[in-house]
């Protein structure tokens, strides 16, 4: 380091560096421009702290040097002005003998590099100056590194930003009901992530991973991703279980998306290994992953994707309760839970009771995501069948519609309506007369066979075609 030291100092050249000089003493300020003008530097001198401060603020110096007894500012409160408004300018002070103590303590204090005593010593005032000066270009090149890194950190930023709009607008473009999903789901994902004491670079990463979770999708058919994944048969389930390797593909080869990627790839798998797409356990599952899982599922339970009715807020929630320690983390659940409640206030808070037993389920009108739960009557609210991450087979199918029909004709005032012709129609069922005891036999048979009760028109639908 000194044989470094000593070469910039040898290589140093006096003509291409400007040195302020302040005295409020003629003779000193005299002796010190002629001495340093002899060995080839540019020099400016001022009689007051004052007048410097005035000077600096039309020219750049590469070093000052000043007096430490001066009239109205000294040389310690110039230097401290000097060094808060111009940091890269090395500073070096001159002090007689009986002000030693003053000088050492503003060099503690860091206010001065150095202290030259008066009389001074021409050698060894050159070598201070040399290494002031060197100090000083050292500090501008430093300055000047952190402004370029600063810079290529913002554009990277920058890129960075636009590579998640780009993204954003595709699955905008091809399912813009993609984005408002995933929009919900990278808020609320943030959220509990912040609950669960996640640092704010990883609550970033997801909420990105929570707005870029579906990307896969943006390769699907239209008739895809039209369709539920409750309805999809499965040749088409086996499709849609890839969507998170499709979207880990997209985005493993950027860099700044490698823990977004991951994320990603592990959103639908579960604790007991029944997700998809790797059947992964426990915790091998990024804890990131687990809270988008639990997120989406939440919203897709609402919107109906997974059940082929929509479900209140309180009716997902006590779905999902239902799969902790099994599918979900409960200690997630439970952030979830709070994250959730803030979102919808009226979310409902009874989650750890037994689903109630019943025949019938009310079928609430569709939900908007993050809007509060319709009010249903509990005692008619069929248990939910909700289990993450299997498909349902609409050919696996217990009856017949030639059997369904002989055994509507056995019950007094029972029919069917049978509208799958019609868009979006289904097989509808009206079991007749509540007060005949046989007819609750039918509404039995119906429930147990998939069929979903709808209060408004007081029947049975089957979901599949």
């Amino acid at each position: 380091m000194n044989d470094t030291l000593d070469n910039d100092l040898t290589t140093l050249v006096p003509s291409e560096h400007h040195i302020l000089c302040v005295d409020d003493e003629a003779n000193i300020l005299s002796a010190l421009n002629r001495m340093l003008r002899l060995e080839g530097y540019e020099v400016s001198t001022c009689e007051s702290g004052k007048e410097a401060l005035e000077l600096l603020k039309t020219q750049a110096f590469d070093l000052i040097i000043t007096d430490l007894r001066m009239p109205e500012m000294d040389g310690i409160a110039l230097l401290k002005e000097i060094k808060l408004k111009y940091p890269q300018m090395t500073r070096v002070m001159l002090t007689g003998n009986a002000d030693l103590e003053s000088a050492k303590a503003a060099i503690n204090d860091g206010e001065v590099y150095k202290y030259l005593s008066k009389p001074w010593d021409e050698a060894e005032t050159f070598v201070v100056i040399k290494e002031a000066i060197l100090l000083t270009l050292k500090l501008r090149e430093q300055e000047t590194l952190n402004e370029t890194v600063s810079s290529l950190e913002s554009r990277l930023h920058e890129y960075f930003v636009t590579t998640i709009k780009i993204f954003s607008n595709l699955m905008e473009i091809r399912a813009p009901k993609l984005l408002t999903h995933s929009k919900n789901v990278a808020y609320l994902s943030s959220q509990t992530a912040k609950l669960l004491g996640f640092n704010e670079e990883e609550v970033q990463e997801i909420y990105i991973s929570g707005l870029l979770h579906d990307i896969g999708k943006i390769g699907f058919s239209d008739r895809l991703l039209r369709t539920s994944a409750f309805d999809l048969p499965h040749s088409d389930f086996e499709v849609y279980r890839k969507h998170p390797a499709f979207g880990f593909a997209c985005l493993k080869s950027l860099d700044r998306m490698k823990n977004i990627a991951a994320t990603i790839r592990a959103h639908h798998e579960q604790l007991d290994g029944e997700g998809f797409p790797e059947g992964l356990k426990g915790e091998d599952i990024p804890k990131s992953a687990q809270i988008l899982g639990v997120v989406e599922t939440y919203f897709e339970l609402m919107e109906g994707e997974l059940t082929g009715s929509s479900m209140t807020s309180m009716q997902a929630i006590k779905a999902l309760y239902a799969q902790g320690d099994k599918a979900f983390d409960r200690s997630i659940l439970d952030k979830f839970l709070i994250a959730a409640k803030k979102m919808a206030l009226n979310v409902e808070q009874q989650i750890t009771s037994p689903p109630p037993q019943a025949a019938k389920a009310d079928t609430p009108e569709p939900v908007a995501a993050l809007s509060a739960p319709h009010k249903t009557n509990e005692a008619s609210t069929k248990p939910s069948s909700y289990r993450p991450g299997r498909g349902e087979d609409p050919a696996k199918k217990d009856f017949t519609f030639k059997i369904l029909s002989a055994l509507v004709n056995t019950y007094s005032g029972a029919k069917i309506d049978d509208r799958r012709d019609e868009k979006s129609g289904f097989l509808w069922v009206y079991s007749g007369s509540k007060r005949s005891d046989d007819n609750q036999k039918l509404d039995d048979w119906l429930n147990k066979n998939g069929f979903i009760y709808d209060n408004k028109l007081s029947g049975w639908y089957y979901p599949f075609d």
